[in-house]
């Protein structure tokens, strides 16, 4: 079926869908890798005085499946070779197969320069990878030290992010203009003595505003008040006078 299409209900059964769907559905929201904002992030520690390793809680996202880990997990790691060293990976694995997903230990092979197993991503597996633990010859424990955090690496884990994006590029170049016009308006008297420009800006509002006090003006009670330079008020009653408030005395400036 080339067209596909999704979700309708169902009439006598006739629309039903799998787990498949959903995922699918899901994972064109939603980048793989581990949740950054959800308990302890699924951090791979060490330093337990023995050969295991605990996986903090957190959780993964997977091709539009999710997984969860509440707890401590404890993973127990296979003693060290004698004379050779290895690299065990700690992976989030998503089995199709099986239908689960689980934290598993992918052991590495034995060499004096060892690396880690690649990752197994098929129709059957997909996995991202945790950490990775430096098994060194003769150790029966395993160190911080010994770890490497892999979350943030793009190619094994990565960060779940949105694959829904905005471009803001209008709205940005937008902004940016009407600052410009803005600025350019204002640079001047920005310049020099900033205080003095502002200080007779201030003082030119002022003698605009006394000028406009000296106006008559009557209130609502047909009382028509006159305010001289001092601010000494004078009032005559007017017969049908009209509202015409602008003044220090009745709320102005």
């Amino acid at each position: 079926m080339a067209e596909k299409y999704s979700f309708f209900n169902s009439v006598n059964g006739d629309r039903k869908y799998s787990a498949d769907d959903w995922s699918n559905y899901f994972s064109k929201f939603l980048t793989n890798g581990y949740f950054s904002n959800v308990a302890s992030n699924l951090q791979v520690l060490g330093n337990n005085g023995n050969m295991t390793t605990v996986v903090k809680s957190g959780a993964a996202w997977i091709n539009g499946y999710m997984y969860q880990n509440t707890s401590d997990l404890f993973l127990t790691h296979d003693v060290a070779d004698g004379v050779l060293n290895r690299i065990d990976r700690i992976v989030v694995q998503l089995d199709y197969v099986n239908r689960l997903m689980k934290t598993v230990i992918k052991k590495g092979t034995f060499a004096s320069s060892p690396v880690a197993q690649s990752l197994q991503r098929d129709a059957n597996i997909y996995e991202i990878s945790l950490a990775d633990v430096y098994i060194s010859k003769g150790t029966t424990s395993i160190l911080q030290s010994n770890i490497t955090d892999n979350r943030l690496n793009t190619s094994l884990c990565g960060m779940v992010n949105s694959l829904i994006t905005v471009d803001t590029t209008t709205v940005t170049a937008q902004m940016q203009s009407d600052f410009n016009t803005w600025f350019n308006t204002i640079k001047g008297q920005l310049s020099g003595d900033v205080a003095g420009n502002l200080q007779n800006q201030i003082n030119t509002h002022l003698a605009e505003k006394a000028t406009v006090n000296k106006a008559s003006h009557v209130k609502p009670d047909g009382v028509t008040t006159t305010v001289d330079a001092n601010g000494t008020i004078s009032a005559a009653p007017q017969i049908g006078a009209t509202l015409f408030l602008y003044n220090n005395a009745w709320g102005g400036f």
